[in-house]
């Protein structure tokens, strides 16, 4: 199985509202209707945060910045690897790129000192953004990319032969053919689990390399309905606690959303950890996973 992390760092959001400069390539994002939603974001991140810490998550928490709406969706800057390495991503939006911030960037080189950084693929328009657009099942040496104007696949493989992975990229639509913003809103990978949209693999060739790559990894496969990924069934992560007890960490939606049967698969494996995180979902476009970035 997959190593899942035990401490993650979490970015408390400051004037969290919907990101003008991303809507064009979130479908999942809309418009804030609560004109509240700063107060109610903050409200359900430190939830969330309290969730996790209460069963045995380590949660390193830093302040947001103002001027950048989505810097709570901390895991699509940056990457940590059991190795020792940090990656740094190329985001497509210029008030993301922002969210990278040096003092922070700082305090991961004292753990990760070996920095791959891809930052400066901005310049020239190509777009990689961190463990949103990999799905990284790093025991069996594997990383899942829905190809999207945030996902290149030159820059995924050339990452992947870095950290010694293996890319298998696809390109996954809802239901009016728009391409998955990331990865990780239609698919996740721990504890021996995967869930997958395979219905949104619209190409055969694609759909069967994913599904056998996760057969031969020795997954119980979960499929999840567009209705679900929706529902950021797919926008779960993989924990563990201080006490080494498996945890799936997911919003209220998506732990509603799951069948009978897909929940008593998921807990099988792992105990879910589930908090409110709509104002996140509606204005932000990103759920728990999103909200995460693993130390590892």
């Amino acid at each position: 199985m997959s190593p899942a992390a035990s401490h993650v760092l979490m970015i408390e959001p400051v004037q969290f509202r919907a990101n003008a400069e991303t809507s064009a390539t979130n479908a999942f994002q809309h418009a804030a209707l609560d004109e509240d939603v700063a107060r109610k974001a903050l409200m359900q991140h430190r939830g969330f945060r309290d969730r996790l810490i209460e069963s045995g998550v380590t949660v390193t928490v830093a302040r947001g910045d103002a001027a950048a709406p989505d810097a709570p969706f901390c895991n699509n800057w940056f990457s940590t690897h059991a190795s020792g390495k940090l990656v740094l991503y190329p985001m497509l939006a210029e008030n993301r790129r922002i969210e990278r911030r040096q003092d922070l960037v700082d305090r991961l080189r004292a753990r990760y000192p070996e920095v791959v950084d891809l930052s400066a693929h901005e310049k020239s328009g190509r777009f990689l953004e961190g463990t949103g657009s990999l799905c990284i099942d790093a025991a069996n040496g594997v990383a899942y990319a829905a190809l999207s104007p945030r996902t290149e696949k030159a820059l995924a493989q050339g990452l992947c032969a870095t950290l010694g992975l293996r890319l298998v990229a696809f390109t996954a639509t809802d239901a009016g053919g728009v391409p998955y913003y990331h990865t990780n809103v239609m698919m996740f990978v721990g504890h021996g689990l995967a869930a997958v949209c395979a219905e949104a693999i619209t190409a055969d060739a694609e759909r069967e390399a994913v599904l056998d790559s996760l057969a031969k990894a020795g997954h119980e496969v979960l499929l999840l309905t567009r209705e679900q990924v929706a529902a950021y069934c797919g926008n779960v992560l993989a924990l563990r606690s201080d006490r080494d007890e498996c945890l799936w960490a997911m919003s209220s939606t998506a732990a509603a959303a799951f069948t009978r049967a897909q929940r008593e698969a998921l807990e099988r494996r792992a105990r879910i950890v589930d908090a409110p995180l709509d104002a996140f979902e509606q204005a932000g476009g990103g759920s728990a996973r999103c909200l995460l970035a693993e130390l590892l």
